[in-house]
């Protein structure tokens, strides 16, 4: 299967990422830097194709900042000793994940392999303040055919985003704060999660083939 259909595929998933999923990911990063049994998720990937990585953003995304906090509602029916003790489980949580966010960069770079890491870009977003500046910033994906407008980071490592502009504004807002809960506590739902077909057909032609189309805008410098 070619780059592309495999960026398709990926852009229109919706991922679903457990603790246990990511420990494993993690196993087999470790297993990259250090040989040891098992196969890792990074074997059959070559310098040909693309990754597509929507890393999980619940320690990092801006409403994560009011768990670190006493007051927060969750913690409104324990004692000062319970709710301290989520918070250091929290933060120790959120390292974990941090870790394994660079740990894939590592990797990816170690063998040279393409990849497009997605997160929010919202606020007092985490990565803002402890990782590299996003190649791309997408502050309105509504312009691009998507529900949500939902500003977004993508980091490119080993390629670089083509720059185009395809305006599709035809879609009904959604508002995260109305959409579905997660049928599991600490994943967000399928919901607030989709990406609709045509935010990821317009983002891989603007993005990562630089096609223009029929509704491409052209920008000063074509």
């Amino acid at each position: 299967m070619s780059s592309l259909s495999w960026a398709s595929l990926l852009m229109t998933m919706t991922f679903r990422t457990t603790l246990e999923k990511l420990t494993t990911l993690l196993t087999c990063s470790v297993r990259l830097r250090k040989p040891m049994r098992g196969v890792s998720v990074f074997d059959s990937i070559t310098c040909d194709d693309l990754i597509m990585a929507f890393f999980p953003c619940i320690y990092f995304c801006d409403p994560n900042r009011m768990a670190f906090r006493l007051s927060y509602h969750n913690y409104k029916n324990m004692s000062k000793h319970e709710a301290y003790s989520k918070i250091i489980q929290r933060a120790h949580d959120r390292e974990k994940f941090f870790r394994l966010f660079l740990m894939m960069f590592c990797v990816v770079e170690d063998k040279k392999l393409r990849m497009v890491v997605e997160n929010p870009y919202n606020g007092e977003h985490y990565l803002k303040t402890t990782f590299e500046t996003p190649q791309l910033i997408d502050r309105n994906r509504m312009l691009r055919g998507d529900y949500y407008i939902k500003p977004t980071a993508y980091w490119f490592v080993n390629c670089e985003p083509t720059w185009g502009m395809s305006i599709q504004k035809d879609k009904e807002q959604k508002r995260i704060a109305y959409s579905k809960s997660a049928e599991q506590a600490g994943i967000c739902s399928e919901e607030r999660s989709m990406i609709s077909p045509d935010y990821a057909r317009n983002f891989i032609c603007d993005f990562i083939i630089g096609k223009p189309q029929n509704n491409t805008q052209l920008n000063l410098f074509d």
